[in-house]
């Protein structure tokens, strides 16, 4: 296994590589990109930044003497450039089954118990925004808009790595359709029209 870690003011990106050329990029805890290359590939991803998103590109490659190096762009300009990549013989993070479980029931649009799985999981990592934002979708599906919001904008405060799914993903559909939900973009995520949340359609 080849890992390095990278600081970019608030945002920590860590790149993995094993022997059967899989490379793997997490920004702040989250997988972004997930890519098998021989000589070398590119992974963009986007973060949010202190409420403004940023497009990182992490690109690999194998310079003369045939070691894996790392590029950095950050918004189209080099921050890193020949960064080496070393052995590493670390254990990842033991995985939260009750969030594992939540996913599986939410695939199954099993809501209540996904719900339940996740709430469990957040009395172990009560800042991880991807129990968060699997919640949103949860209650996005279940038409409780307030909730939704509350659990979007809990997912992009704890430093949610990829927003572009906030934007894309399909159970989120109804909250996107919301008419509060195109400041609440704007924002960042960050704040949203309580009162227009809390209104009930007529």
């Amino acid at each position: 296994m080849q890992y390095r870690k990278i600081i970019s003011g608030e945002t920590v990106i860590e790149f993995h590589n094993n022997w059967l050329g899989e490379e793997t990029v997490i920004a702040n805890g989250q997988l972004v990109s997930k890519k098998s290359s021989v000589w070398g590939t590119s992974h963009p991803f986007n973060v949010m930044e202190q409420g403004n998103q940023v497009r990182y590109v992490l690109r690999t490659r194998v310079n003369d003497n045939l070691a894996v190096v790392l590029d950095l762009k950050r918004n189209g300009v080099y921050i890193y450039e020949d960064l080496p990549v070393k052995l590493s013989f670390g254990t990842t993070k033991p995985q939260n089954r009750s969030k594992k479980n939540g996913l599986l029931k939410l695939k199954e649009y099993d809501l209540d118990d996904a719900l339940e799985e996740f709430m469990i999981a957040l009395e172990t990592e009560p800042q991880d925004p991807e129990i968060y934002f699997h919640m949103a979708c949860a209650y996005s599906i279940q038409e409780k808009t307030e909730e939704g919001f509350e659990s979007l904008r809990k997912a992009v405060k704890y430093k949610l790595a990829n927003t572009e799914m906030i934007l894309n993903h399909d159970m989120l559909a109804f909250l996107r359709m919301h008419p509060a939900f195109e400041d609440f973009l704007h924002s960042g995520f960050s704040t949203y029209d309580k009162a227009l949340v809390a209104k009930k359609p007529e």
